[in-house]
């Protein structure tokens, strides 16, 4: 299975497999990406083509293909095996036995397409479906449409669904953890009954879940109801279109954000694709690690008005956390994306091209609802726009609508600049008392020193030539103020190494001579983002020569240190001695300075 393992990892490149996730940038040897898995601004994640490998310098996640397909898509092991050996045409020998509940979500995942084929066939090809096809028709969705978001209908039978999946072999406990059934007083029925269906799928095109939808004007039961919450389906973290649009929002780089399927359907037809539909007016941090794979800049069209409604402005605010760039679709006509379009598809797809800043539209939005020529109504908009703009991350776009606030309610920035300072201040104070105490130290913590010793291993191996950084003066006696064993170790065997080479240093061949417990701090050193450094002789030569320079004089301090902790203990005999060697190091730290 080894040898599998390995071959699979060599026909699949990681550079190419992550880039269908993130968008990598070149960065030296490397290529580099805001990381999916936590909250940054500057990218900190490193993939390497030569290694195989990718890290993240942020959150200290790392691995091959494997591990980035299982953190990626919340894969065990035998999933991830399983899919990247299909992507890769090996045929496994050995299978690995997956965990209870990943055979549970493979269970729920044949049934919910089994399911879904069943409401899609009656939809097209059944007279039951009759009423809700003519429906969908009348809203000019077209056959092609439905087959594309695989629509359908549920009978209005208590027990269709069930019939039709007990005869495919599956239990009614089975259905009630797909969420598709409902237990009463000791019996089931269908959960979804006389309702259009909207197929739910995750991005990779499992389907997950469902949303039902009256057509009844006249109904008593909720216009829609969905799937409950499941193994598979977690309601934060679904992106309704996902897997058909996906390719749409990467090439054009946005994703238009909106509220119901209708919506983005609609959209979709019009031609907008880059398009996904949330539940609700508020995004959800599942949903925008999600999205951060395809793009960074993200326009809400939503059903209503987001400045009014807290719960959007908390997406928003995670939103602008996470780097996103945040505009908002003014709608020219109609209450929603939808009717948009049916009035005129052209301005519809006007009015997202034209889509304005998010914190312009909170302005905007409060200016025309309160009177800024009153003092009342100057409260108002203080009150409700200084606690957004106090929560926004860049302290120069926050500058920015501090001076346009100021400007709109005729008072001096000073004003709005104190005022804003005080609820952040409040924000942290709040925070503070309801956040733990960290910890001194955590298990990925790394001193200022440790830092240094691996930038320096990282300048040597990421070099084009190591042999020659290594032969440089200013290297040979720099091991003997290394502190980290693990790189002293390191700097030894590649020495040797590169002593005995004969050809061109490729780190996987380097590798392959170290103790394995040496690998992870290798890796972290040829995965480290060193910029323009390599690009420019010169500019490699003064990194080098700062980096050597602050190592040197930490060991120095810290030597000071010890000495002047043994001169207050020491004998009469010993202080001279002391005295010598403290000024011996003390001299030698001068020079560095």
């Amino acid at each position: 299975m080894v040898d599998q393992l390995e071959e699979i990892k060599s026909k699949i490149d990681i550079v190419s497999f992550v880039s269908e996730y993130l968008p990598l940038k070149k960065a030296g040897r490397n290529f580099r990406a805001l990381c999916p898995f936590h909250s940054e601004k500057t990218p900190s994640f490193i993939v390497s083509p030569e290694r195989q490998i990718w890290h993240c310098f942020g959150c200290q996640k790392g691995g091959d293909i494997f591990g980035f397909l299982m953190q990626v898509e919340n894969l065990e092991f035998p999933e991830a095996l399983q899919v990247l050996a299909k992507r890769a045409g090996v045929k496994l020998v050995t299978s690995y036995q997956a965990s209870e509940q990943a055979k549970i979500r493979e269970k729920i995942f044949k049934i919910n397409h089994l399911a879904s084929e069943f409401y899609h066939y009656l939809l097209l090809n059944h007279r039951s479906g009759k009423q809700a096809l003519d429906y969908l028709l009348g809203r000019t969705v077209s056959k092609k449409l439905m087959e594309t978001f695989k629509l359908g209908w549920s009978p209005n039978l208590w027990d269709s669904l069930i019939k039709f999946l007990t005869k495919k072999g599956y239990t009614l406990a089975d259905l009630e953890t797909a969420g598709l059934v409902v237990k009463s007083e000791g019996s089931f029925y269908d959960r979804f009954r006389g309702r259009l269906i909207f197929t739910l799928r995750d991005h990779r095109g499992n389907v997950i879940g469902f949303a039902g939808r009256t057509l009844d004007p006249k109904a008593t039961e909720a216009k829609y109801i969905n799937t409950p919450e499941t193994p598979v389906y977690i309601k934060g973290n679904v992106l309704y279109g996902l897997d058909v649009t996906r390719e749409a929002i990467k090439k054009e780089d946005k994703s238009i954000i909106v509220e119901g399927e209708f919506d983005l359907i609609s959209s979709f037809q019009a031609g907008a694709a880059n398009v996904v539909a949330i539940k609700g007016s508020a995004l959800t941090e599942g949903q925008l690690n999600l999205l951060k794979r395809f793009t960074q800049n993200i326009s809400l069209a939503l059903d209503m008005d987001i400045a009014g409604d807290a719960a959007a402005r908390r997406g928003i605010e995670i939103a602008d956390a996470a780097g996103f760039s945040i505009n908002v679709v003014k709608l020219p006509a109609g209450k929603d994306p939808d009717e948009c379009v049916k009035l005129n598809p052209s301005l519809w797809k006007k009015s997202v091209k034209n889509a304005i800043p998010v914190f312009d539209y909170f302005i905007d939005s409060a200016a025309a609802r309160y009177d800024r020529k009153t003092a009342e109504g100057k409260r108002k908009i203080g009150d409700e726009l200084l606690p957004v703009l106090a929560k926004i991350s860049n302290p120069i776009v926050q500058s920015h609508y501090v001076q346009r606030l100021a400007r709109l309610l005729e008072v001096s920035e000073e004003v709005i600049a104190r005022t804003a300072q005080k609820i952040i201040k409040e924000k942290e104070v709040g925070t503070v008392r309801k956040t733990a105490p960290l910890p001194a130290q955590s298990a990925n913590w790394q001193t200022r020193e440790q830092l240094l010793e691996e930038q320096l291993l990282a300048l040597i191996l990421q070099n084009e030539d190591p042999h020659a950084v290594m032969a440089d003066d200013r290297l040979q006696m720099t091991d003997k103020y290394l502190s980290s064993p693990s790189v002293k170790r390191i700097f030894k065997l590649l020495i040797e190494y590169l002593t005995s080479l004969r050809g061109k240093f490729k780190i996987k061949d380097f590798i392959k001579t170290i103790p394995a417990e040496l690998v992870q701090t290798v890796d972290r050193a040829y995965l480290l983002d060193l910029g323009k450094t390599l690009e420019d002789k010169n500019l490699f030569s003064r990194e080098l020569e700062k980096t050597i320079l602050e190592i040197k004089k930490i060991t120095l301090k810290k030597r000071l240190l010890s000495f002047a902790e043994k001169m207050k203990q020491a004998k009469k005999g010993e202080l001279t001695l002391l005295t010598t060697e403290y000024r011996q190091v003390a001299a030698e730290l001068k020079k560095c300075q």
